[in-house]
């Protein structure tokens, strides 16, 4: 078909959404849980009017017969909401767009991991030579340091062993110059070695973060960390206790029960 060709029918009608085309894929799964929740108010409806009094004020209450209809109510939906119903459903349409997920990320890291890696090697380099660079810094900034004291102590006992009085102001002088430089050099040597260094290209600085690494669980003071355990945490706790103890042993502080639910089959 070339430009002038007409344009077939339906050619302007957009793609369906995700939403709308699993709608027209699983419309019969649509209809079947339809229909179980017309069935179930149905039921419903008759519990309502058992449990309902009358104008006497009694209540019939369930028969039989009614409990058997929520019985094979629960047992369909059980049935609907299992692998074979609609999970079975969801994998299947989600299985294609899981793959497509994977090979996208696999893509993407394939190069993220030789970058991460580049950076990671380049990284363990620059960092030993910046912080022997430091180290260097930290050093000479000392010597400059104690350089400047040692010139500065030098000065004060000339002025003090001046034997003319104006000689002595002038060196006092001098050696209070050069105290003030040494208090400054020693300033600088406290610094020397903390801060980013600058290059050219670009910035190095040194990050990093306390954590710790358990070497011993047997020793560790549980009432120490108590303050540090969240609520969720601590929830997770008590069931796992709850789970192995169950009503036998209890717990001060947490109520242990049998969370008990009615399933159908």
């Amino acid at each position: 078909m070339d430009d002038s060709s007409p344009a077939g029918l339906g050619h302007n009608h957009p793609p369906l959404t995700l939403s709308e085309q699993l709608a027209v894929d699983h419309e019969k799964l649509m209809d079947v849980v339809e229909q179980l929740a017309k069935d179930a108010n149905a039921v419903k409806a008759l519990v309502d009017a058992a449990e309902r009094p009358d104008d006497s004020g009694n209540v019939s209450g369930l028969t039989e017969e009614i409990v058997e209809k929520m019985v094979d109510i629960g047992k369909r939906a059980t049935k609907l909401a299992s692998g074979s119903g609609i999970d079975n459903d969801r994998t299947s349409a989600t299985k294609s767009r899981r793959d497509e997920i994977e090979t996208i990320n696999g893509f993407f890291n394939t190069m993220k991991g030789r970058v991460d890696r580049i950076k990671t090697a380049f990284g363990e380099k620059v960092g030993t030579y910046n912080d022997e660079k430091r180290a260097r810094e930290a050093r000479e900034a000392a010597d400059r340091a104690r350089i400047a004291q040692e010139l500065a102590a030098e000065k004060l006992e000339e002025a003090q062993n001046a034997e003319h009085s104006v000689l002595g102001d002038v060196v006092m002088n001098e050696a209070a110059v050069l105290e003030d430089a040494a208090q400054k050099a020693a300033r600088e040597a406290m610094k020397a070695g903390t801060g980013p260094t600058r290059t050219a290209t670009g910035t190095i600085s040194s990050t990093g973060r306390w954590t710790s690494e358990i070497v011993d669980a047997t020793k560790i003071p549980i009432e120490e960390l108590r303050s540090f355990i969240s609520l969720a945490d601590l929830e997770k706790f008590c069931r796992a206790y709850a789970k192995h103890h169950q009503d036998k042993k209890p717990l001060p502080g947490v109520r242990i029960f049998r969370d008990s639910k009615t399933s159908f089959r």
